[in-house]
C-alpha cells in the first residue's frame, strides 16, 4: 500500500510585481530565509535541476531530500518532485493581484507507515504543516516588501541629490 501523501496549499497577496516574487522565489537558496524548518537548499554540481534540501528542527531530527525541477515558467511556475530521499512534491505559482502578486504554494509530502504515520495524524501534523506554511508565506511576504521598499528608497535617494544650498552665489 503506498504511503498516504499529506497535502497543503496556502496563498498569500504580496504587495509586489509578479517579477520580483518570482526572481526571489525561483533562487531556491532563498528559502532558508523565510522557512526556518528549511536549513539548506543547494544545487547539486553541474545539475541545474537538481537540489538537495535539509528539513527539520535540529540534529537528529533533520530529514534530506533531493528534488527535480519538473516544470519551470518564468514569472508564472516552480513546480518540482523529489527524486531521493523524502517523498513531496510541490508548486509554487504566481498571478498577478490588485495588490501585486498572489504566491500560491502547494505542497505534498509522504507520510511514513504504521504506527509512526499514525502517530503523527494524530498529533495533527496536517494542521501543524499548514500552520507552519502560512507563517512562512507571511514571513515571505514581509521580507520582500521590505526589500523592496528599501531598494525604491535607495533608488530615489540616489535618483535625486540632496540639494546645494549656499549663501548669495551671485555677488
Amino acid at each position: 500500500m503506498p504511503p498516504l501523501m499529506l497535502q497543503r496549499q496556502v496563498e498569500v497577496d504580496v504587495a509586489c510585481s509578479v517579477e520580483q516574487v518570482y526572481d526571489l522565489w525561483s533562487n531556491l537558496k532563498n528559502v532558508p530565509r523565510w522557512m526556518p524548518l528549511v536549513k539548506s537548499v543547494k544545487p547539486l554540481p553541474g545539475q541545474p535541476d537538481l537540489w538537495c534540501w535539509q528539513f527539520g528542527l535540529r540534529f537528529p531530527l533533520i530529514v534530506e531530500w533531493v528534488s527535480r525541477i519538473e516544470q519551470r515558467i518564468p514569472g508564472r511556475l516552480i513546480a518540482w518532485k523529489s527524486v531521493s530521499g523524502l517523498r513531496n512534491q510541490g508548486k509554487a505559482e504566481f498571478f498577478s493581484s490588485d495588490r501585486g502578486c498572489l504566491l500560491r504554494l502547494t505542497l505534498a509530502f509522504a507520510l511514513p507507515g504504521g504506527i509512526v504515520g499514525k502517530g503523527l495524524e494524530k498529533m495533527g501534523i496536517d494542521r501543524w504543516l499548514e500552520e507552519n506554511l502560512v507563517d512562512s508565506l507571511n514571513r515571505f511576504q514581509t521580507q520582500i516588501e521590505a526589500e523592496v521598499r528599501r531598494q525604491a528608497d535607495d533608488h530615489s535617494s540616489r535618483q535625486f541629490p540632496p540639494a546645494i544650498h549656499s549663501e548669495n552665489v551671485c555677488d
